[in-house]
């Protein structure tokens, strides 16, 4: 396993007039990573404040040693007394991070960002939501009809909207070589399956360009939403670039020479090509004589 994760991370309003998601990928003092996502809620500069300052009391609870559930509960404590201000009742967001410590990792989530792991052999979407959309499919009602609903995007459980907060924490798993650790807001997954997910990670160049790549499918496959997606990937994920795909400066070819003179380049004799280019452009008739003449020369030849 490589010792040192490449990181990259990428983050546009998308069709929202504001962005309320934030994130961050970085290397703490102690030699933990951290990879994180919040998506804010609340109208903007509400949104905007909680996810922010849920991802930095994050970062400072871990700078002092805290784990990650009791980081997770002090985020929960700084947006919940936040919201109390003029202009920011009811504010939260959603808040998921991956942290790796001495070849270990675990994901916390509250909400309904998500952490995945992509390797070459699959992906496998290691948090579980917590909406509205995923407690009825948990019930046994079909996505399409939890998706019809008016509380399609509600959650169940957000930061700072309550005094305390349930944390779901999965882990510890080993840190393997060549597997990428993909944390993202809803707006990356709304509009593209974990398959899309994994296909276009694998035919990405590297971290970054997956990053770029995914935010930027996304918006293209139609999320209306911010979104948001940050990165550690450890050894090399095996990519597929160079299948299925073409380099950025292919050109078009162009449509086959239609003209006679073509065809006795390609079916007629040295002679034919040099009388036919002499003459100019010939005659059905004298095209059909030639090509016949080539045929049959070749064929006394043999």
């Amino acid at each position: 396993m490589a010792d040192e994760p490449r990181l990259a991370v990428e983050s546009i309003a998308g069709l929202r007039p504001y962005q309320e998601d934030s994130l961050v990928a970085e290397t703490l003092s102690d030699g933990r990573v951290l990879v994180a996502v919040a998506d804010g809620m609340g109208g903007h500069a509400a949104g905007e404040v909680a996810s922010a300052l849920a991802l930095e009391t994050l970062v400072s609870a871990l700078e002092d040693g805290m784990g990650l559930d009791a980081a997770f509960i002090r985020a929960n404590e700084q947006v919940h007394e936040k919201a109390a201000e003029p202009g920011k009742q009811g504010m939260g967001t959603t808040l998921v991070a991956a942290l790796v410590d001495d070849g270990e990792y675990f994901v916390a989530n509250v909400g309904d960002s998500r952490g995945y792991l992509i390797s070459a052999g699959g992906i496998r979407q290691v948090t579980e939501d917590h909406s509205f959309v995923a407690e009825a499919v948990k019930r046994g009602q079909s996505l399409e009809a939890a998706m019809a609903t008016p509380w399609r995007d509600a959650l169940t459980r957000s930061v700072g909207t309550e005094p305390q907060v349930d944390v779901d924490v999965f882990g510890p798993f080993p840190v393997r070589s060549d597997t990428a650790l993909v944390i993202c807001s809803d707006g990356l997954y709304k509009t593209l399956s974990d398959e899309d997910l994994r296909r276009i990670y694998l035919q990405s160049e590297n971290p970054r360009a997956a990053a770029q790549t995914l935010v930027r499918e996304a918006l293209d496959s139609g999320s209306d939403d911010n979104i948001s997606v940050a990165i550690a990937e450890y050894g090399e994920v095996p990519r597929t670039a160079t299948q299925g795909t073409m380099p950025m400066n292919f050109v078009v070819p162009s449509e086959p020479d239609p003209s006679p003179l073509s065809e006795i380049r390609e079916r007629g004799t040295a002679d034919d090509v040099a009388a036919a280019e002499s003459s100019g452009p010939p005659t059905a008739a004298v095209v059909a004589a030639v090509v016949v003449l080539g045929v049959l020369l070749g064929f006394f030849l043999l």
